[in-house]
């Protein structure tokens, strides 16, 4: 019997926890699924949800040969809805928020019968944008949702939510795997040998973050981003130049993440906590920087990167703060 999805080994205990419920028929009807960023939260709703509309549910999962998995597979299933933010197909612009309509449209169908005689599903994918009308409209259906129908609000912040919905929900949360498991994971999905300990403390201990990592443009990039932070504070280079360079080659927010994670670290050294530090394999570079930067310097350079991550995200003279945190490093005492 195959099944349509498989899960990662830190699921298991919340996986089991579900079984559990089901077997003893009192499953709740709502629920917030949390974790951080890395864990497969949407990957573990979707295993739940293939599970719940399946005709032959097993303890591993969905069967994957039955008539509501042939609907799943094909992405037609007519008892399972998916909620989030909409992305305009003119201007490809997401919403920044779920709005009432999409939640009123949710209601109406949750307010129908299965039309395979089984649960009927609703996930509400980054739950924590939900606006104020929309949560508020959700709220009713939350308490009073009917026979075999469940709903599971995803998101990485439940503290977002508001109370009288995390009220209404039992509270499910994906744990970061113990560093054991996760490398061990880690290990037999690499495509190439790289530090398993650096990638996770890099993502916060988040498997799949740190998986996707290894593809990422600002990781494979860090050692020559922080290289060339040091020349520009050692006048060794122009700081318009390199920040024109590196404005090339990686996006804003990517070179705002690295440069981040690389002054962490340099507080860290400046703290004497080099155990502590994520860019382990940056520390004679890190440490060069800490012996010619102050406390005082640091901070306000994680100050000054955090702002234009704000400014950038609202698309607001990308190049200029590029340029002006780059010039920082040059402007030392």
């Amino acid at each position: 019997m195959s099944h349509l999805f498989t899960l990662y080994p830190w699921q298991q205990q919340t996986w089991q926890l579900l079984q559990q419920s089901r077997a003893r028929q009192s499953l709740a009807h709502a629920f917030i699924l949390s974790g951080v960023h890395g864990v497969g939260l949407f990957e573990f709703s979707q295993q739940v949800s293939a599970w719940l509309l399946c005709h032959q549910p097993s303890e591993q999962g969905a069967c994957g040969a039955c008539k509501s998995c042939q609907l799943w597979l094909a992405q037609s299933h007519p008892d399972y809805r998916l909620l989030e933010q909409i992305t305009d197909e003119k201007t490809g612009k997401t919403s920044q928020v779920i709005k009432v309509d999409q939640v009123r449209q949710l209601v109406e169908f949750l307010n129908k019968s299965a039309q395979l005689n089984g649960y009927r599903v609703a996930i509400i994918h980054r739950a924590e944008n939900l606006n104020v009308n929309a949560a508020n409209s959700l709220l009713k259906t939350l308490e009073e949702a009917g026979a075999n129908t469940v709903i599971m609000l995803i998101t990485e912040q439940p503290l977002m939510l508001l109370p009288t919905i995390r009220s209404r929900c039992q509270q499910l949360s994906l744990a970061v795997p113990e560093k054991a498991q996760a490398q061990a994971w880690l290990q037999t999905q690499l495509k190439t040998s790289i530090d398993t300990e650096l990638l996770l403390a890099l993502s916060e201990g988040a498997p799949l973050a740190a998986l996707a990592l290894q593809d990422a443009p600002w990781f494979l990039a860090r050692k020559a981003l922080a290289q060339n932070m040091l020349d520009v504070m050692q006048k060794k280079h122009s700081a318009l130049q390199i920040s024109q360079q590196w404005h090339k080659q990686l996006k804003p927010e990517d070179v705002l993440n690295a440069i981040q994670l690389v002054l962490a670290d340099v507080l860290l050294v400046k703290l004497n906590q080099n155990h502590a530090i994520k860019n382990s394999d940056l520390l004679p570079i890190i440490s060069a920087i800490a012996n010619i930067s102050s406390i005082t310097q640091i901070l306000a350079q994680q100050q000054q990167c955090l702002n234009a991550y704000h400014l950038i995200a609202a698309n607001i003279q990308t190049a200029l703060l590029l340029d002006n945190l780059w010039l920082s490093f040059a402007n030392k005492r």
